[in-house]
């Protein structure tokens, strides 16, 4: 048992604990180049998105591409024939096989160490043993060699299946809880979704929708190529999901600021024309009595009144009116006929430290999960 359950966490290709050291470790400079001023100067998300985007694509081809041709032959690429080959092909590729790895005809070659002649024999002959059995080879097609060792341990096949879910589920909430890209939290759950009920399919109902994609690739290799694709669809939908945000919130809180000074200049312009229309009127008047008039008639009309709304600065409805962008706080500024000045800085909400703490805590627990996995094989 305990050797079913090391087995069962082999993978033919790549494997997932490289694959979510490698992606966390990429998501750090995906992070910097999308958010930094640099790359981005005047605030043009498609470009910002393009460069790390193009990383990305470029990063998981080069991984997979490499890992696809590193991968464990499987048993049908031993013999050199299809995984849908019928049994009198798969007993044609492995007479032929046979005859070019058995110790008698390989020992000719000087070349060649007999042990592992001996070793390259006896993989093909368990191979075939596997294939020619429709009950092992229907296992075999299903979850690899692991299924085969562990045929009567279902357990540790649930537990290979849904280990990969529980991960990137996780995963998968800790990178999309930020606000700008919380709608790639949707796509990841839903991308999540989906390769869970192609792997339903394929191991439960027996059905595999690729076999005319991926003819050359055994249906447990078809899914295991799914789960090294899921990383980098969950990165890209990120990406996407943070171009195509648009601060509702912010926009609002401007349009309100702008509204707001606009207020400000009509009160002014209003009290600057009733001031001049009340002067012209009391032209021949006693500046006493004016200045009693004026100052009975409107709340503006005092030179101390006036010299003090003057000289007050425009200040916003709200402290929330200081958030978003600088350039859009001063384009409002600028709309309304108001000085252009920078808004203060303001602190961004804490959300980073908690986001931190739950990365931290999730790894903490990841590799605990791994030591006592290795500690049991």
């Amino acid at each position: 048992p305990s050797s079913s359950r090391h087995h069962s966490l082999a993978m033919a290709i790549g494997s997932e604990g490289t694959d979510l050291v490698a992606y966390m470790i990429l998501f750090i400079p995906l992070e910097f180049l999308m958010t930094s001023r640099r790359f981005n100067k005047d605030g043009n998300r498609q470009r910002a998105v393009a460069l790390p985007l193009a990383l990305l694509a470029i990063f998981a081809a080069v991984k997979i591409g490499y890992e696809l041709q590193r991968k464990t032959p499987s048993y049908y690429d031993m013999m050199e024939v299809a995984p849908t080959a019928p049994y009198a092909e798969i007993k044609k590729g492995y007479k032929r096989m046979s005859l070019k790895v058995h110790p008698d005809k390989v020992m000719e070659r000087a070349d060649v160490d007999e042990d592992e002649a001996s070793e390259a024999f006896r993989a093909l002959k368990a191979a075939y043993d596997v294939l020619n059995d429709s009950q092992l080879r229907d296992v075999y097609d299903k979850f690899g060699p692991a299924g085969v060792e562990s045929k009567d341990d279902t357990s540790a096949l649930l537990a290979g299946l849904g280990f990969f879910y529980v991960t990137w589920l996780a995963l998968a909430y800790l990178v999309t809880q930020s606000k700008s890209v919380s709608r790639a939290q949707t796509w990841g759950f839903t991308g999540l979704l989906a390769l869970a009920i192609f792997e339903y399919q394929a191991t439960i109902l027996a059905f595999d929708f690729l076999e005319d994609q991926l003819p050359n690739l055994a249906m447990f290799e078809k899914i295991e190529l799914l789960h090294r694709l899921y990383p980098p669809f969950l990165f890209a939908a990120r990406m996407v999901a943070w171009l195509l945000y648009h601060d509702i919130d912010t926009y609002n809180a401007l349009v309100l600021q702008r509204l707001h000074a606009k207020t400000d200049l009509l009160l002014r312009m209003t009290r600057e024309n009733y001031v001049a229309v009340s002067q012209g009127a009391r032209a021949g008047a006693a500046p006493a009595d004016a200045a009693a008039a004026d100052a009975g008639a409107a709340p503006w009309s005092g030179p101390t009144q006036a010299a003090a709304l003057d000289e007050a600065p425009f200040r916003p409805l709200h402290a929330a009116n200081t958030l978003g962008s600088s350039e859009a706080a001063a384009a409002a500024k600028a709309a309304a006929g108001m000085p252009s000045k920078p808004p203060q800085q303001q602190q961004q909400a804490k959300g980073g430290g908690r986001s931190m703490t739950s990365l931290i805590y999730f790894f903490g627990v990841y590799f605990f999960f791994q030591w006592l996995v290795g500690r049991g094989s």
